[in-house]
């Protein structure tokens, strides 16, 4: 029996941790605050902060480690756990560039896999601003910082910024933020997300998962972390052909063997590729070093391979195919009220009633004396699986229903979908 330490404390640990026990594994947690739903999976749990190494508990004996989010990667996590002799499922602190330094993936794709590129330039000075606008026109322009920004640094030209002024003065600011910042050509298109195992040389790619970023029905008002997802039985979405998914797993290869020359380093884990299907072919959006949130609710909830064999194979570099049930998947989550703006309801109890059958994956919450109270972020992850897309947002949203307080959902996750 492995004895693994899982790092984090989101909806999306909460699925890794479930999955990780469905293989019969001795988990540990490390959380930054006490999730629930981990905690009675554990065997120990230690809170702490997630971005410093000398904040994690001893790992004398420790198998390897599981790193969910993005923030410890940053920062070394997996270096340190390395040194350690404790082997991570997440890359190491120069691979995950990847996700942590835009400047760094659009080179990378550029030797990789140029064609999957968008225009884009990396931007020292207002001069170099301009000279973009002037090649690609100032209303075709997304602005990205370059470095980890939780989804909110990102400004797109005619729905964020609104004039060249606005534009130009955005750049500029991050430019004395961090020295560059990075101007790309915006892609018009269908995006979809595709998740993989990686072993350093091999990928494996999982069903892919569609999810809503907008915070109210018919896609309207402000991003989010997301606010639901699913996945279809046939693991495919409709408009994601075969080509172009054949396109996205070469391009994604292609990045792994690429950041293996540049850094020197296997790239072990997950690599997650947000793709736009243009009429030029598949586009890479970004990458992310981790599994997605919600999307690894969607698709840990159907893996019918052990996890811990997935995980052991990652470490030895002979990656394993993974096996995943035919079912669909409907994720629906419940949020604060007010969310995710400033009068979101933080601390407000939150009633789960009795008879719900989907599976509950706990998110940004807090236990005190047995009752569950909301933060300022997402709450609760509201599984249904089914034999279709309408089974399984039955179950889904009768569940939700049940889970009551000063919270909220999305009511058109998955509509009219087959």
């Amino acid at each position: 029996m492995s004895k693994v330490l899982l790092i984090g404390n989101g909806a999306r640990e909460h699925a890794i941790a479930s999955a990780l026990t469905r293989a019969d594994v001795e988990l540990h947690a490390h959380m930054d605050k006490l999730n629930p739903g981990i905690a009675a999976l554990a065997t120990s749990t230690t809170i702490n902060t997630l971005m410093d190494y000398r904040k994690l508990p001893p790992l004398s004996g420790f198998d390897y480690a599981v790193i969910g989010p993005e923030g410890p990667l940053s920062v070394g996590i997996a270096d340190y756990l390395e040194g350690q002799g404790v082997p991570s499922i997440g890359p190491i602190q120069r691979c995950a560039k990847i996700e942590v330094s835009k400047s760094f993936a659009r080179e990378i794709i550029q030797k990789a896999a140029k064609r999957a590129n968008p225009e884009f330039a990396i931007v020292r000075s207002l001069d170099g601003i301009q000279h973009f606008e002037e090649k690609v026109g100032v209303d075709n322009i997304v602005v990205k910082p370059d470095g980890l920004t939780g989804g909110k640094g990102v400004k797109i030209f005619g729905e964020h910024l609104h004039s060249r002024e606005e534009l130009e003065a955005y750049a500029t600011e991050e430019i004395g933020n961090h020295g560059i910042v990075i101007l790309e050509e915006k892609l018009v298109g269908t995006e979809f997300t595709v998740q993989s195992f990686v072993d350093g040389k091999n990928i494996e790619i999982m069903p892919l998962v569609r999810d809503y970023k907008r915070a109210y029905d018919n896609d309207e008002g402000p991003n989010t972390g997301s606010m639901g997802s699913y996945s279809r039985s046939d693991h495919n979405l409709a408009y994601v052909s075969d080509n172009d998914l054949e396109e996205a797993k070469k391009v994604m290869t292609s990045v792994v063997k690429e950041i293996k020359k540049r850094t020197r380093y296997d790239y072990k884990g997950i690599l997650y590729g947000q793709f736009m299907k243009t009429n030029k072919g598949p586009k890479v959006i970004e990458f992310n070093a981790r599994f997605g949130d919600p999307e690894a609710m969607n698709v840990l909830s159907i893996l019918d391979t052990s996890m811990d064999d997935i995980c052991l194979s990652i470490i030895d570099g002979k990656l394993i195919k993974p096996e995943f049930r035919e079912q669909a998947t409907v994720c629906v989550y419940v949020v604060p009220e007010g969310y995710p703006g400033k009068s979101v309801q933080k601390d407000k109890p939150i009633t789960i009633e009795e008879g719900i059958q989907a599976e509950l994956y706990y998110a940004s919450v807090y236990q005190k004396d047995e009752q569950v109270f909301t933060t300022g972020s997402r709450s609760l992850g509201v599984l249904g699986k089914g034999a279709s897309i309408s089974e399984a947002r039955k179950i889904a949203y009768d569940s939700a229903q049940k889970i009551t307080g000063a919270v909220r959902f999305r009511s058109d996750i998955a509509k009219d979908i087959t």
